[in-house]
């Protein structure tokens, strides 16, 4: 495309995005019946739609130009990946699901999966986004990780120990519901040579770990925020920090993750 072709490119896409969030918040707060019921995923398309845009236009390239089939597939990809963290919710019971009980198993299956594939590419999009702003290039030559041969075998064992730990007693360990999945995948991905959370610390470079988990909070923000008025919604149930809600979410629960995660990493980075 040309640089004019370009700019109307992701002026449209921007528009459009802006427009399906703006159509599917209103008609989610407002619980417009069954069209109120489905605001989930094209709501969350019009975000990644509008950051995508927003990335193109300050970098001239985006996840969605640089493959159409990666791009589709991150979505694929999401859906097995946050099923895992429902099957982790049937033992620790974290959080509940109101308004799906009319579904058949069959609807919210279908239902579901597509609400769950938004998730990898919301995040990897925001990511990308934080990863435009000057402030992220200070975390370009950080402390780098030593190259130990072991480590990633103790990064994969912590990760099965944490997910049985999650089955065994989930009341005293849901916080690593968060890291558990993660510690089992990225050691794979680093053995086989792929990015890895793990591989670009031990270059130095911080970048995309501090760009991943500012994507996620973003999110996250988002996420509590448009479930806030909806119908159907999620609800928390983290005892005993069931107090002092950012919107749905426990904010001690939250610092507790955080404190958790922080401290796992630590002693499985270091």
């Amino acid at each position: 495309m040309t640089p004019t072709r370009t700019g109307d490119f992701v002026a449209l896409q921007g528009i459009a995005g802006l427009v399906m969030i703006g159509l599917s918040w209103s008609a989610s707060w407002l619980q417009l019946g069954v069209v109120g019921e489905f605001t989930f995923f094209p709501l969350w398309l019009g975000y990644i739609l509008t950051v995508d845009a927003w990335v193109l236009h300050r970098t001239g390239t985006s996840l969605s130009r640089r493959g159409a089939k990666r791009f589709v597939g991150m979505f694929v990809a999401s859906m097995p990946l946050w099923w895992a963290f429902k099957a982790i919710n049937m033992f620790t019971e974290n959080w509940r699901y109101l308004g799906v009980e009319h579904y058949s198993t069959v609807q919210y299956a279908i239902v579901a999966s597509l609400s769950f594939s938004i998730v990898v590419p919301a995040v990897f999009e925001t990511a990308e986004l934080v990863a435009t702003f000057r402030f992220i290039d200070r975390f370009r030559n950080g402390s780098r990780l030593p190259r130990l041969r072991w480590l990633p075998i103790v990064v994969l064992s912590v990760g099965i120990v944490s997910s049985w730990s999650l089955v065994l007693w989930p009341r005293y360990t849901f916080p690593l519901t968060w890291i558990a999945i993660v510690l089992t995948l990225d050691p794979v991905n680093h053995e086989r040579g792929k990015p890895s959370v793990m591989g670009w610390p031990q270059r130095g470079d911080w970048r995309p770990v501090v760009s991943l988990a500012l994507g996620a909070l973003i999110c996250g923000w988002f996420w509590e925020m448009w479930n806030d008025g909806a119908n159907p919604k999620w609800e928390y149930s983290v005892v005993p920090f069931d107090f002092l809600h950012v919107f749905e979410m426990p904010l001690l629960g939250v610092w507790d993750t955080f404190r958790s995660v922080w401290r796992y990493s630590w002693r499985t980075s270091f």
